[in-house]
């Protein structure tokens, strides 16, 4: 036999529903509905691409390369521990750029700043620089390079056993770059869109770190990394 309570308390929470989507009025309510969505927006293949060997990669962290819920550390770390397991006849390092960003925080910026310009990667100043020579020391064919490129914080709502919740998205976009270090040709660029999100309860201001964000949008990439 069917609890009665548990029939209350659905109907209770079916008014309720209702009662929202009444008071909010329904395009509004439909317009502020979230929840967490990863894209892949463009992806760019060369057609010369086959004719370039790649054994071994070099991926530089994205910046700023730290800990805090801006930063973009564990996101590189992901990135990496998944191009391993995906490509494991591949060897991939993390190049360690500490020293060339503490000379010059914009150096990787500066760096897609002139690929962008020059639709290459200008292997000359790039190994005379700080950013490159750390590169060199890994012994690369190619190397992953990346960059974020606007980050926002949407509020909305979340639907959830027929209860609305209030909820904060944080939306990046960033790209990633793979580039032979044969000719600094561009193999390889994707422009990615990735979200996380969490539900808010009102106690205290919170903010999903960065990383969670970029770490779902590469997992969209693996498969579309052109190593194999």
């Amino acid at each position: 036999m069917v609890d009665i309570r548990i029939i209350i308390r659905f109907a209770v929470k079916v008014i309720a529903f209702c009662f929202v989507l009444f008071i909010t009025g329904c395009n509004e309510f439909l317009d502020n509905l979230l929840w967490p969505k990863n894209e892949v927006i463009s992806l760019y293949k060369s057609p010369k691409i086959d004719s370039y060997k790649i054994r071994s990669v070099a991926l530089l962290p994205m910046t700023p390369d730290d800990t805090t819920d801006a930063g973009t550390f564990y996101s590189t770390n992901h990135f990496i521990n998944s191009l391993e397991e995906k490509y494991p006849n591949i060897k991939f390092t993390v190049s360690d750029i500490d020293t060339a960003i503490t000379i010059d925080s914009l150096a990787i910026s500066k760096t897609i700043h002139s690929i962008e310009k020059k639709k290459k990667l200008d292997l000359k100043n790039f190994y005379s620089s700080e950013l490159g020579y750390d590169v060199i020391k890994d012994s690369a064919d190619a190397i992953i390079i990346g960059t974020v490129d606007s980050c926002s914080v949407k509020n909305g709502f979340y639907i959830a056993n027929y209860q609305l919740y209030k909820t904060r998205i944080i939306s990046c976009r960033f790209t990633y770059y793979l580039i032979s270090l044969r000719d600094g040709r561009v193999l390889w660029k994707a422009h990615v869109l990735g979200e996380d999100g969490y539900i808010y309860y009102g106690i205290d201001e919170l903010h999903t770190p960065l990383y969670y964000a970029v770490s779902n949008g590469i997992n969209l990439l693996l498969d579309k990394i052109p190593l194999e």
